[in-house]
């Protein structure tokens, strides 16, 4: 059978080993079972990502590289760091990060308009070409990147290509910098960018319930959920547990995520219980961001020894960190829906219980509730009591019994959530 050719445009994709490439690995991998041919276009990765941060701001690549996979076929464009770039590898932790900072605000109020002025545009160029050259009719556009969605509308302009927009995050309707009046500024001036831009898809997919409803809302347009998840075949190990208890959280932590809320209860816990000498709490991918392990650090004075940091490590070793825990660790974000946090699915997949404190009273928890995972804390209290009866069950040397909603944690396999990216395909 003859498979009908789609195009996937993203910033983001293996080798790149960074969170946002899994979705689009998924599209590739699982878009074929309903009829498609993958093909994505995407930056060269060349550069190892050790750290996030200034990594992907690195040129890589001299020239086209298309690599034929099973089922699919990514072709990667060289990349040439910017002017922006630059400054930002150049005075990044220095005294001069000011005058990078200046320099950026200006830069992202102009570059969503003037697309050009993007070391990604190579990216549209070369799409532009190869849309007419493989008679390619429908494409999915992924974001951020922002000015993504300006080469699907250019690209829409040029060639007729119908496409979607994939929201990862919310670009001007975003609530996460609010006090911050720059930020806020730079977005206010994109809006009309982004209307203009994503008015031309014939529709739009997010990946929470609030977003769409947030986007459609200002953009006048009906869109779709379409969930992050997880890829089933990642998470076959069984590995055994620590011989401490260990509690684990994975990932980046932002300023309006109050963990200092948790750490607060951990230390009441730790203060309160006895045998806690064989307690660790561990935060993977921290030790490379100096700013977030003060802030633990800070907060946990006196208790520093049960504290276990690591840098970025491979998804595979963070999944096995994962699964031989005792239990994960999920924070909200104060005030804010619509966030589900990139791990998230991961926790689903590795059927662990998994503390949320605080909650945000919408996805974190309605998902961690459906699945019969969450243990939803209101108070430290609560938290609290939680944590003693996770320790006295490693005490008796069990483990905590969960009575698991199989068909709610199989809804959230990525294979699953692509099959609605298919039916939104097929209506293009």
């Amino acid at each position: 059978m003859n498979k009908q050719p789609v195009l996937l445009l993203s910033y983001f994709f293996s080798p790149c080993n960074l969170t946002p490439t899994e979705r689009v690995v998924s599209w590739a991998k699982y878009l074929q079972n309903d009829g498609y041919y993958p093909i994505i276009v995407t930056r060269n990765w060349d550069v190892p990502v050790k750290n996030a941060t200034t990594d992907v701001y690195l040129s890589s690549g001299t020239t086209v590289h298309v690599e034929k996979k099973e089922g699919y076929e990514v072709h990667y464009i060289p990349y040439k760091a910017g002017v922006k770039d630059r400054l930002f590898l150049k005075y990044d932790g220095t005294a001069l990060y000011p005058l990078y900072l200046m320099v950026s605000m200006v830069f992202n109020s102009l570059n969503k308009y003037w697309l050009a002025l993007n070391p990604s545009y190579a990216i549209y160029q070369y799409a532009e070409k190869l849309i007419p050259q493989l008679n390619i009719r429908k494409m999915v556009v992924t974001a951020p990147p922002f000015e993504f969605f300006g080469y699907g509308h250019q690209l829409h302009k040029k060639t007729g290509i119908a496409w979607i927009a994939d929201y990862r995050d919310d670009w001007t309707t975003s609530e996460l910098d609010r006090g911050n009046g720059f930020k806020q500024w730079v977005r206010y001036l994109n809006r009309r960018a982004e209307k203009k831009y994503v008015g031309s898809a014939k529709t739009f997919s997010t990946v929470s319930p609030h977003y769409v409803t947030k986007i459609s809302a200002f953009l006048n347009k009906s869109g779709f959920l379409l969930s992050n998840g997880y890829m089933p075949e990642n998470y076959t190990l069984n590995p055994e547990p620590y011989e401490r208890f260990t509690i684990t959280y994975v990932g980046s932590i932002y300023p309006s995520q109050p963990i200092e809320l948790f750490l607060s209860a951990f230390k009441r816990f730790m203060a309160e219980t006895s045998g806690t000498e064989q307690v660790c709490l561990q935060f993977i991918g921290v030790d490379h961001e100096p700013a977030i392990k003060q802030r633990i650090v800070n907060a946990m004075q006196g208790m520093e020894s049960v504290l276990v940091f690591t840098a970025r490590i491979p998804k595979a070793e963070a999944i096995e960190k994962q699964a031989r825990s005792h239990a994960l660790l999920a924070c909200a974000h104060t005030g804010l829906k619509g966030i589900p946090g990139s791990k998230l699915y991961e926790y689903i997949a590795l059927r662990k219980p998994v503390i949320l404190y605080p909650s945000d009273a919408d996805i974190l928890e309605k998902t961690l509730t459906e699945t019969r995972q969450g243990m939803v804390c209101t108070s430290e209290t609560q938290c609290v009591q939680h944590l003693q009866s996770l320790f006295a069950l490693f005490q008796q040397s069990s483990s905590a019994k969960i009575s698991l909603n199989e068909a709610a944690i199989a809804k959230y396999s990525r294979q699953t959530i692509c099959g609605e990216l298919s039916a939104a395909l097929n209506q293009l």
